[in-house]
């Protein structure tokens, strides 16, 4: 939802690419946020709003980057520009275009979750990629640790970043994998632990590397 009395965000939310450069021309912030934190890179992100003036939404995050918006920012709820493209699921083109300006794949939001846990949470290989690419471009080693559904019905996914998980970590999360699958990828190394009958993503060749923290 959009302030009333932000036009900025209103335009970027309607996906009106010169109206948004006519009022940042004006003078408007390209990172003020409405009531919910939420700023325009961020709503660009998030709008599914689609008419005949609207541009595709590639243009629209790519024109704000490059005009000074903050990939980092977080939102109150503690969410990134990225993070909301992950929920999204915006497309490759989305997230590449982000981490080209360095949006940070390994914050976490105010649950503990970062852009790269809904990413393995989401099941899109793409996203992942581009983002585990993203990880390794910065020298990031990331292991990511994914369980069995819970008896909530939510999935377990926990990473950490440059640290392995603690040796008692599967006694802490009352789970013992059936299966330990370790990948080597390119210049850097991961691990995946998958749980039985849980394939999370079968067979990705992943570039890369991810950071985390437990995902509900």
């Amino acid at each position: 939802m959009i302030h009333k009395g932000s036009s900025s965000l209103t335009a970027v939310y309607l996906s009106r690419l010169r109206l948004t450069r006519l009022l940042l021309e004006g003078g408007a912030y390209i990172n003020e946020s409405n009531e919910h934190g939420e700023t325009p890179l961020m709503v660009a992100c998030k709008t599914r709003h689609t008419d005949s003036q609207s541009v595709p939404k590639h243009k629209m995050v790519r024109y704000l980057l490059e005009n000074g918006a903050d990939p980092n920012i977080q939102d109150k709820t503690g969410k990134t520009a990225l993070m909301h493209a992950c929920l999204e699921q915006t497309g490759a083109e989305i997230l590449s275009l982000l981490s080209e300006q360095r949006a940070d794949p390994t914050l976490e939001d105010h649950s503990g979750l970062s852009a790269l846990v809904y990413a393995v949470n989401s099941g899109n290989r793409d996203i992942l990629s581009v983002l585990l690419d993203a990880c390794k471009a910065k020298g990031k080693e990331v292991i990511i640790i994914t369980t069995n559904k819970i008896p909530s019905g939510h999935q377990m996914t926990k990473q950490y970043l440059n640290v392995p998980p603690p040796p008692d970590l599967e006694e802490r999360l009352h789970f013992t994998p059936a299966s330990c699958t370790r990948h080597h990828m390119s210049s850097s190394y991961g691990l995946l632990h998958r749980a039985h009958r849980q394939l999370l993503l079968p067979n990705l060749a992943a570039p890369s590397l991810a950071s985390g923290s437990p995902s509900v």
